[in-house]
């Protein structure tokens, strides 16, 4: 339902700690996906969501730097299989770290 990029580091910003837990999302819906806006905003709401929803069940994750891009799916899917995309990702984050 989406591609998920990532890094694992934080940002290079003045103000961020970067030993400090913490997960730093971006999303990007161009105008080819969807031409309506609202459309566009939608999937990018409900992945951002899923993935709040999911990291927040967890106690630890590693400091990760991620940029969400909807695919056309996520705004008809049900949000369940948005939820188990986001898991499997998230597994598979921690078990690269060695969690």
């Amino acid at each position: 339902t989406m591609t998920i990029r990532w890094l694992p580091s934080a940002p290079r910003h003045p103000l961020i700690d970067p030993e400090k837990p913490a997960v730093y999302v971006g999303t990007f819906a161009g105008t080819k996906l969807h031409k309506h806006a609202v459309k566009r905003n939608r999937m990018r709401r409900r992945c951002r969501e899923a993935l709040r929803i999911k990291v927040r069940e967890l106690n630890t994750f590693p400091v990760t730097q991620l940029l969400l891009s909807p695919r056309i799916q996520s705004l008809q899917c049900p949000y369940e299989d948005i939820l188990e995309d986001i898991e499997r990702f998230l597994e598979r984050r921690k078990s690269a770290v060695g969690e």
